[in-house]
């Protein structure tokens, strides 16, 4: 990794609001092999489920 990096917060995951809607954001998911890992497929149904309320 680039060196800059130690030390940095940097979220995958995050939501918020924005005006009447909701925004979810997730940096996860760039190798499809990652979506056979079961917490990371119930990271983003939660984030979706909570975007679509």
């Amino acid at each position: 990794h680039a060196p800059w990096i130690d030390g940095v917060v940097m979220p995958v995951v995050w939501k918020r609001r924005h005006g009447k809607g909701r925004v979810f954001y997730s940096s996860l998911g760039h190798v499809a092999k990652e979506f056979e890992v079961p917490q990371m497929r119930t990271i983003l149904r939660r984030g979706l489920v909570w975007a679509a309320r």
